[in-house]
């Protein structure tokens, strides 16, 4: 039997976990990262030891895949750059870990690999088998905004193997300033840092605006009744509910997917977010519209690394 090992690169740690014919997830293990782990030695160094791992014992191995937040080329299969990885620097990854491991090595980004990883076993793969649609756009919202496109069954990559940053959409003009340089990004919005922000500017009683669990306190404040929390997640629904208006008319696609750290508060955003889905997009387009969120939590991230061969058959 084939299998595939899946790993996901977080800021924080490794996750990984070794992937059959049939999906299912097992031999997982998690790494935590420190300082020293975040230098492309290092992290060449914390990858050689998880690999053996996960695999164990098993045979078959034919492909080991990477998620990686950041730009990555996936042609290349290098990090060009990375928000949890300042040290990278056009990070050569697959050529550099394939010797070192002995096996094939795939890169993409880690949004992409968990909207894969849904599309592959979760909720959302009912609702499109529903509709009979194998097309997909997928958001994560985290502490920025990831995306994903996935058209026919295929992540849509682009030309250089860099598409779907859908958090840089410019939901605001002349707005927040972004990482990215650019101002009003849906990412500055729809996002933990967005959030941050508007607590900060605007405090909810009770609540540290730099705590790491701030989505979960606010939505416990919304579902207390604090019209203040409930105003800041308006705000955001609003901004992604803009930027999904777009992607509507852009896509004529039926199905979103939410995920991400502020996927379980998405609830507090999604009416905001469907009046300015269905302000932005025509009626003829987003009629029958639905946003599900994610159900397989950190599964779906070591899942879709170790898939993402089969989610670019044209590669």
């Amino acid at each position: 039997m084939k299998r595939f090992v899946g790993i996901d690169v977080g800021g924080t740690r490794l996750k990984a976990g070794l992937v059959d014919a049939t999906q299912k997830v097992t031999n997982e293990e998690v790494v935590w990262l420190d300082d020293a782990d975040k230098t492309e030695e290092g992290m060449l160094k914390r990858l050689t030891e998880i690999v053996p791992k996960v695999i164990g014992g098993a045979s078959g191995v034919v492909t080991v895949g990477l998620g990686v937040a950041g730009v990555i080329s996936r042609w290349e299969g290098s990090v060009k750059r990375s928000p949890n990885f300042p040290a990278f620097d056009d990070f050569r990854l697959k050529e550099r870990l394939e010797p070192l491991i002995g096996h094939h090595v795939c890169l993409d980004n880690d949004a992409n690999c968990v909207v894969a990883g849904e599309f592959l076993q979760g909720q959302v793969a009912h609702t499109l088998a529903k509709i009979g649609s194998r097309d997909l756009i997928g958001l994560t919202l985290g502490t920025g905004v990831g995306g994903a496109i996935i058209i026919g069954g295929a992540l849509w990559r682009g030309v250089s193997g860099m598409a779907g940053e859908l958090g840089h959409i410019i939901v605001e003009p002349g707005g927040l300033q972004c990482g990215c340089g650019a101002r009003g990004c849906l990412e500055m919005y729809a996002s933990g840092n967005g959030l941050r922000a508007m607590c900060e500017k605007t405090p909810v009683d009770g609540i540290d605006a730099t705590s790491a669990d701030l989505p979960r306190l606010l939505a416990d404040a919304a579902q207390a009744g604090n019209a203040t929390a409930k105003t800041h997640f308006a705000a955001a629904g609003t901004a992604l509910g803009r930027a999904l208006g777009g992607l509507l008319n852009t896509f004529n696609t039926k199905t979103f997917l939410i995920a991400g750290g502020l996927a379980p508060s998405f609830n507090w955003m999604e009416e905001a977010c469907m009046a300015e889905l269905r302000a932005c997009s025509f009626d003829e387009i987003n009629e029958g519209v639905e946003l599900v969120t994610a159900s397989l939590d950190e599964k779906a991230g070591v899942l879709g690394a170790a898939m993402q061969w089969m989610m670019a058959p044209h590669d």
